[in-house]
């Protein structure tokens, strides 16, 4: 199962996992004295082939902008929702 997440060119290797939905929550340090805030959602763009959560850093805009910012990670490359086909048939 594993030969089907690593993808071989001729000098690069690229590993990939399934443990890939997960959410990045920032909030303001003293987040129990202010109440009710706003929520910032961030999904990563890359059209299901590039991209991820940690591309952006949400913590300095919910320390200085008084937000709870939430960064979504996603799985991507489509060959990750079925089982048709191995990974080396897309790229």
């Amino acid at each position: 199962m594993r030969s089907l997440y690593v993808i071989k060119y001729h000098y690069l290797t690229l590993t990939f996992s399934e443990d890939c939905l997960y959410l990045n929550i920032y909030t303001p340090a003293d987040l129990t004295k202010r109440g009710r805030l706003p929520v910032m959602v961030w999904i990563h763009g890359g059209g299901l082939v590039v991209g991820g959560a940690s591309t952006y850093d949400g913590l300095a805009l919910a320390a200085h902008e008084n937000v709870v910012v939430v960064a979504i990670q996603y799985r991507l490359v489509l060959v990750f929702f079925t089982a048709a086909a191995p990974a080396e048939a897309y790229f």
